[in-house]
């Protein structure tokens, strides 16, 4: 199921970053010995959510050790850099493929200005600011973080991303997922069942078969449930496991199907999220366009099998 206040056990907390709409982008803190590590941040706007569950929890600024990016796409890296000026004590541990863009983001912001405009990146993201690379840590495949003693274990795991790491906790016995394990929002969520995830191939290097492998790395940890960007913690269900590996798989076959033709793809797409959703609620009555609530995902994934396909046809 979706995050809930009385699942925020272990010392983390889900913090609601304010992006776009409620439960759609995460921040998860984590408290160990009076100190505090974020696992993703949100924009440059979450940071009043972020200082709110800070203080709320009793600590201060000072008190921050560590923000943790599981990857560097600016819905979960771009507040960051405010970040790390306000938290004096702070390091940022990034993927070694997304360190450069924290350091000096100005390729990464001119590529996400290309996509949405100069008006809707500012209103989305405002300013981005890079982080002093003497204040980086390049959390390698296998590296492990000391936080007061509570081992995080780092894992690469393409396939959503390149720069992308999935962090377990043995503690909790957790994984923080970025988005390699998809989607949980909690509206789609139905009381007393398994979780449904939905797969997200946004670009620009959506690569099929690295993801289900990097689903698979992560299920051999058999942990107990998965901390996803979007949105909150959910518990592991090897049926809602084997049916993201599915998705993805079709997402592929649809890729190799039609290509770049964007209007099928958009309608494919979205009536396989109709079809995966209506198997989950098996017959239950739920009050809710499936195609109207995930159109922003459904535009995404298509545009991430069109990049993926287009780069099946240059390998040709």
């Amino acid at each position: 199921m979706g995050a809930s206040r009385d699942q925020l056990d272990f010392g983390i907390r889900v913090i609601d970053t304010g992006y776009l709409r409620k439960n759609f982008a995460a921040s998860h803190m984590i408290v160990e010995n009076g100190k505090a590590a974020f696992v993703d941040v949100g924009t440059t706007f979450s940071e009043a959510h972020i200082l709110k569950e800070l203080h709320g929890a009793g600590l201060t600024e000072e008190d921050v050790l560590f923000i943790i990016l599981t990857h560097i796409h600016l819905d979960h890296a771009g507040g960051a850099g405010r970040l790390m000026a306000v938290f004096p004590n702070a390091r940022l541990v990034v993927h070694p493929q997304g360190a450069r863009h924290m350091i000096s983001p100005e390729k990464l912001v001119a590529g996400s200005i290309a996509v949405y405009g100069e008006d809707l990146f500012q209103k989305l993201y405002g300013t981005i600011s890079g982080v002093p690379e003497k204040r980086v840590i390049i959390a390698d495949d296998g590296c492990v973080l000391d936080f007061e003693g509570r081992k995080l274990h780092f894992m690469d795991t393409p396939g959503h991303a390149r720069h992308h790491n999935c962090i377990w906790d043995p503690k909790s016995n957790g994984v923080f997922t970025g988005d390699t394990l998809g989607l949980a929002y909690p509206e789609l969520q139905l009381a007393g069942k398994r979780p449904f995830q939905l797969c997200t191939t946004s670009p620009a290097a959506f690569e099929p078969d690295a993801m289900i492998t990097s689903i698979g790395q992560v299920m051999k940890l058999n942990p107990s449930r998965l901390y996803l960007t979007h949105y909150g913690p959910v518990v592991v269900n090897t049926e809602s496991i084997t049916q993201l590996i599915r998705m993805v798989q079709e997402h592929k076959d649809l890729g190799l199907q039609y290509g770049d033709d964007h209007a099928s793809l958009v309608t494919e797409v979205g009536a396989l999220f109709a079809r995966e959703f209506d198997n989950y609620c098996e017959g239950c009555s739920v009050d809710i366009d499936i195609r109207s609530f995930l159109r922003n995902d459904i535009e995404l994934n298509v545009a991430g099998i069109c990049l993926w396909g287009a780069r099946q046809t240059q390998v040709e």
